[in-house]
């Protein structure tokens, strides 16, 4: 009989063993898939939101090129209606309007030049602005996926604990009958 009692205790242990181990695995490999898909996601988003920079950056950069070709072609057709204007005049008046003209060319060249640079300096503080959005938002679904990782582990622990205490509860009443 008590040879039979300690072969039961045995397989009891044996049992125990068999179960926690395929407990942990399949604790593992859940924790490995919820790792992948967080890992899926991050990859994800951190891809949306490069494009949608990379969106933006484009129509900064063509919005600018359309500006400086208007700026351009407006100066060639002033340059254009300067000549054609100088030439129907005499010599004294075409010398002063040239005169006139290459001093209102200048000031609107220097006009022009702090609008561009008006126009870069707030482009250049507005993709700043737009990269440290990205960068919060970033951060902040990398700390929301850390809390839910943290919370399920968390969890597992937890029920582990729980189920340590109602197998230890089983074995203390079990072992009193």
């Amino acid at each position: 009989m008590k040879q039979f009692q300690q072969v039961k205790q045995a397989a009891i242990i044996i049992q125990r063993h068999w179960v926690a181990t395929l407990k942990a695995r399949q604790q593992q490999k859940q924790f490995q898939q919820t790792r992948e898909a967080v890992i899926t996601i991050q990859r994800y988003w951190v891809a949306t939101l490069k494009a949608r920079l990379q969106h933006k950056q484009f129509f900064l950069t063509r919005r600018a090129a359309i500006t400086i070709q208007r700026h351009w072609t407006a100066t060639l057709s002033t340059r254009q209606q300067l000549k054609q204007y100088h030439n129907s005049r005499g010599a004294v008046i075409t010398i002063q309007r040239y005169w006139g003209a290459t001093l209102k060319a200048r000031q609107q060249q220097r006009q022009f030049q702090q609008i561009k640079q008006a126009a870069i300096t707030i482009q250049t503080h507005w993709v700043a602005t737009l990269r440290t959005r990205q960068q919060q938002k970033h951060f902040l679904l990398a700390r929301r996926a850390a809390i839910i990782i943290q919370r399920h582990w968390v969890a597992t622990l937890k029920a582990r604990e729980q189920k340590k205490q109602c197998q230890q509860t089983r074995d203390a009443t079990g072992s009193q009958h």
